[in-house]
Parts: structure tokens; sequence; C-alpha cells
């Protein structure tokens, strides 16, 4: 449950506050888009003036949402920093805020909220609580805590950040209370059903090619128990892929039988990026994250390494399979 001396800290702030700045993390993903459009509704109900702010252009997957049009990114748009407060969803860092990282530090009061257990803490007020099924779960006990009403709309979103990061109830985060508050949005107006095939189903023909790539690439390392595959610069450019056209491969992956592990790479011009999965639950892919300057959970965790594919295949993978041997030595 939420940590009600943080939360009632953040809830004096809102009341105290007339201007405010939610930002969503660079590349965003379901749970920090979804977090952030439902605090910005959230806030503008308590009479807020309210500034969504994201460095990268919202995924083409996710324009289905509500509020989407309201999103700004800093370098199209005239923003003003006098901003009472900013709010940061679903963000290990103030580096992942990428270009909006100047709005940050100009607002009076800086506002953490995550439920990743690498969270640098770099706000005036962090609010992190790692057992909660995604970041969205926090934005709906603010939202219970100070009485605002959950529309439909924000229903909707916030059933998109459960969704996404619990992998469609099929990651380790799904549990009793994660299913209970699925089923309560879905009470209030989620379209859930929308929501599932948006996201999950419906996919650009050039995502399956790139799926495709990603398959022909796949390889077993350590008796069966690493996978791993790569999609190159080259194939993204042939297939005018983007990085999200590649999200779901690192989870597809991992449904191969025997499998604990697993890391898919893909490179662009000036990085590669590394998505790390587990499906052991004694072996803590986050650790190795955040080793390397990356972060995230125990299933699950990334990277983005200013180095070529080839460069960082070998140290990536050199790394997971000395980890791997001494959780196997642990083992026996």
């Amino acid at each position: 449950m939420a940590d009600n001396k943080i939360l009632g800290n953040i809830i004096e702030k809102i009341k105290s506050s007339k201007k405010s700045l939610v930002l969503a993390h660079q590349n965003p993903d379901g749970d920090t888009l979804g977090s952030m459009l439902a605090l910005g509704s959230l806030l503008k109900q308590t009479g807020h003036l309210v500034d969504h702010v994201i460095s990268d252009p919202v995924p083409e997957v996710y324009r289905f949402l509500p509020f989407t049009e309201l999103v700004k990114t800093p370098a199209n748009e005239g923003l003003q920093n006098d901003y009472d407060l900013a709010f940061s969803l679903d963000c290990g860092s103030a580096e992942r805020l990428g270009t909006a990282q100047k709005l940050w530090a100009g607002a009076k009061t800086t506002i953490n909220i995550d439920h990743h257990i690498s969270n640098e803490k770099f706000a005036t007020i962090n609010w992190i609580e790692a057992q909660a099924t995604s970041t969205g779960q926090l934005i709906y006990w603010l939202a219970k805590a100070i009485e605002i009403k959950i529309t439909k709309e924000v229903a909707t979103l916030l059933y998109t950040t459960l969704l996404t990061d619990t992998g469609c109830f099929s990651n380790s985060n799904t549990n009793a209370e994660a299913l209970s508050w699925g089923a309560e949005l879905i009470s209030l107006g989620a379209e859930h059903r929308q929501v599932y095939r948006k996201v999950f189903l419906e996919r650009p023909f050039r995502s399956v090619k790139a799926f495709g790539a990603a398959l022909d690439n796949l390889s077993l390392m350590e008796d069966g128990k690493l996978i791993w595959t790569y999609v190159d610069k080259n194939i993204m450019k042939s297939l005018s892929a983007t990085g999200e056209d590649t999200e779901d491969i690192a989870d597809h992956m991992m449904r191969t039988k025997g499998v604990q592990v697993g890391v898919f790479l893909r490179e662009d011009d000036s990085e590669t990026k590394v998505s790390l999965r587990s499906n052991d639950q004694n072996f803590d892919v986050s650790k190795i994250a955040v080793s390397m300057g990356g972060g995230g959970h125990k299933v699950a965790a990334g990277i983005n390494i200013k180095s070529p594919l080839s460069v960082v295949k070998d140290l990536i993978l050199n790394k997971v399979i000395d980890e791997l041997r001494k959780c196997d030595v642990k083992g026996n």
C-alpha cells in the first residue's frame, strides 16, 4: 500500500499549487504514458493548469488513448518554465526525461513517482512503491486519497498501465490485488477490450517483419537457459522500423521452454538498446542493468549503451553468462 506520509505531502503540494508539469520518460511505454495522462486529467479536476511533456513523440501504438493530443515536446512548444510542480512518472533517473530535463529542473517543487526499485530518487519528493504493479497504480492511490473522480478516460489510461506492465496479466507482478484493481477499473468504464486489441494484437507490417528478423537471429546458450537475439541498424533501416516496432520481441522469446534469461539487442546509429528478461525469480536482471547504467525490475530491465552492437553483444552476453553460472553454483 501507499506510503501515507509521502502521499499526504504530495496532496498538500497539489492543494497549494496552480500550475503543473507532468512528464513521461523518453521512448514512452504504456505505463509512463498512461500515468502521465491520467495524472494530468486528475490535476485539471483540482483546478490546475497542466502541461503534458515528453521528449519523444507518442508512439503510434498508443495514439488511440484519451488526451494524447495534449502531449507537447520541448523542442516544438514555447513552454514557459514557471511551474509550481513538476511530476516525473515511471522514470528511474533525471536523464531519462531527455530534453525535458531543463523544464523539470526549473520547477519550484519536483515530485518523482515510480515503482522501479532502481529509481535514483532525484526529486524534492520521491514516492517509490516497488510492490506496485505499475506507476499507474500509484496514480490510482493518489486519486482515491484526494477524492478525485476517476472518469472513464482515466480508468482506460490506468488500465493501460496495468495491462502493459503485467504483460497482459502474465508477469510475476500479477497477483490478486492486480486482478482486483483491473476489475475495478473495468467497472469504472475502462475500455479494456480496446486497450488489449490496440496494444497487443494490432501491429504494423514493419513490426511483424522486424519480429521475423529477430527470430532468424535467435540463439540458445548455456544448455538452453539463455536465449538471445538482435536486430541491427541495417535491418531497422531496411524496414523503416522504429524502436516501438521491436518492443515486444524480448517478451515473446521468453516463451521458449527451458529458458531462464533472455537478452534482446536493438542497434541504432548512435547506441544499442539492451532488453533483459528473466523467468527465474532467483536471477535479478535489474542488478546487471544498474551495474551498467540502466535500470528496471527483477524480471525486466534495460540499458542504453552508446556503442555498436558488435561491442555490446560480447559485453552483455559475457556478463549475463557469468551471473547465470554464479546462480547455478549457488543453486547447487
